[in-house]
């Protein structure tokens, strides 16, 4: 019968693919986290995970109103400047908007604290080092954005009519992996590269989350 090893304890690096819901733009970037696996069958493992991501872009005043009116309101000024100007100033108060405001770039954050509970099944291969895996779970994403100096100048223009927040949220998720594990034998230590597909759930959550990792484990 195969002895269940005792848990693992390591670090993880990767790149992840997403997208900021605050401003509708790409937030692709390097993402670290860490891991702790709990053995509860001989090809069954609890892995609990958390990570971290963020990432910083630039957006124009034009491009962050044409999305946020769309998202809140169903109004769609992608290509016109005229009209999103003129919704401005009727519906917002903005005093005589400018084509040069809208076009002004400001940065915008974003930061991405998830943690999850993944049951990952072992595939084995025989006698071999390499061991393939598969998994699913749940987990949540605290997620942050804004671009502060942007909306201290929206609610400055619109004299505190039209006031946006910073974009904080939390959202429960469903977590999917697959991956391969690489573990010498007697060796007390592991490598492994995954695949992680997580989708975020609730209002402005926003679209499903790729990333790629590669890490290390300690422990047999």
């Amino acid at each position: 019968m195969t002895a269940i090893a005792g848990p693992r304890f390591g670090g993880r690096i990767g790149h992840t693919s997403t997208e900021d819901p605050f401003t509708g733009l790409k937030a692709d970037g390097a993402i670290y986290g860490g891991q702790v696996s709990f053995p509860l069958l001989p090809l069954l493992n609890l892995e609990l995970s958390s990570t971290y991501n963020s990432s910083q872009s630039d957006i124009s005043m034009e491009n962050y109103l044409v999305n946020y009116i769309e998202e809140e309101y169903g109004i769609n000024y992608e290509n016109d400047i005229d009209g999103l100007m003129d919704y401005l100033e009727n519906e917002w108060g903005w005093n005589d908007p400018t084509a040069e405001q809208m076009l002004e770039n400001y940065t915008a954050t974003y930061h991405d604290l998830g943690m999850a509970g993944i049951l990952r099944a072992d595939i084995p291969l025989g006698v071999t080092p390499f061991s393939p895996y598969l998994g699913g779970g749940a987990g949540v994403h605290f997620i942050v954005s804004d671009a502060d100096v942007m909306l201290a100048a929206i609610e400055q223009q619109t004299t505190g009519q039209t006031t946006i927040d910073p974009y904080d949220h939390v959202f429960p998720s469903v977590e999917g992996v697959f991956g391969m594990t690489f573990k010498p034998m007697l060796a007390p230590v592991s490598v492994f590269g995954e695949v992680r597909l997580s989708k975020p759930f609730g209002e402005e959550a926003g679209n499903s989350i790729v990333t790629y990792y590669g890490g290390v484990n300690l422990g047999f």
